[in-house]
């Protein structure tokens, strides 16, 4: 089981330089890619892209793509506009030498402000056959530091959800406990209130009808199948738990059902403890909605 969170870095180099990839993961329904990089072409960018498609299913991911050239490497070629240089200089000079002027012989940092620059600095282009292996290489470091990173986090989340399904079942125990209890004592209230009414008459209490009136509350309060349901939902979602392969989605859909099977049982109960556990089942299903957020 994988979380959607995690972080990979990862580099390659060869004889034109170093590529240094970074890969960020936080939750989301689908699978989004972000693309930063470096003045990569965009087959580059798309060979990255193809690479995350492969090992993710979801997940908002932010990808970075960096370059840096060899040391030593000829990635910048410097060109001096020679004639431009040498009027630039008879120029000053000549200026030097006007009438009412005071001014020293010009030097290099002069002549680098002059308004049309007389060097020229060019940055040679990497070619894509040249960076690709490196794009591929530090992607397959950056994904797999990522993998390893979403597989820790997958192992602590599954260990808290399964700590948070034993709960929930120790609760439906109690539900089920609960449930023939209900029945009972509805009975020997509608008896003791019988009884009372009839204090000081000469009236029998009518046994069929209780018994009538008890069937009757028992059809209406019965929750028996919902928390059946419920056992069979959370068996279901230990079964999710152990299985390969992208989860958070079946797992978000197994949540929706177990909370109309409670919800269902809070419609129908009438014990105030019974209510009572409702609501406790209800925020743990919360919790656990949460942190099915985040799994991939």
């Amino acid at each position: 089981m994988n979380s959607m969170t995690g972080f990979g870095r990862g580099t390659a180099e060869n004889d034109a330089g170093t590529v240094t990839a970074e890969v960020k993961a936080v939750n989301s329904r689908f699978l989004e890619i972000n693309m930063r990089t470096d003045h990569f072409s965009a087959a580059l960018e798309d060979l990255a892209a193809r690479k995350l498609k492969e090992k993710l299913h979801r997940g908002k991911v932010n990808v970075s793509l960096s370059f840096m050239p060899a040391v030593g490497g000829s990635h910048y070629t410097v060109e001096l506009d020679r004639p431009l240089l040498e009027a630039y200089v008879k120029a000053l000079d000549e200026g030097r030498k006007t009438k009412g002027l005071r001014n020293k012989r010009p030097v290099i940092s002069d002549l680098l402000s002059l308004p049309q620059p007389f060097i020229t600095v060019r940055k040679e282009t990497v070619s894509d056959e040249a960076l690709s292996p490196l794009v591929e290489n530090a992607m397959d470091e950056a994904i797999e530091g990522l993998l390893t990173m979403r597989r820790t986090e997958g192992e602590n989340l599954k260990k808290d959800l399964e700590k948070r399904l034993s709960f929930l079942e120790e609760k439906r125990q109690f539900l089920l406990s609960k449930q023939d209890v209900a029945v009972k004592e509805y009975e020997e209230r509608l008896k003791a209130r019988i009884d009372k009414a009839l204090e000081g008459r000469d009236a029998e209490t009518d046994e069929d009808r209780v018994l009538q009136e008890v069937a009757i509350y028992s059809e209406k309060v019965d929750y028996t199948e919902e928390v059946v349901r419920l056992g069979s939902h959370l068996s279901q979602f230990r079964q999710i738990l152990d299985s390969d392969g992208p989860i958070g989605r079946k797992l978000d859909f197994l949540l929706q059902e177990i909370n109309r099977e409670v919800n269902t049982t809070a419609s129908k109960a009438s014990d105030t403890e019974v209510v009572d556990c409702v609501i406790i089942i209800k925020t743990e299903l919360e919790k656990l909605r949460e942190q099915v957020q985040n799994i991939e």
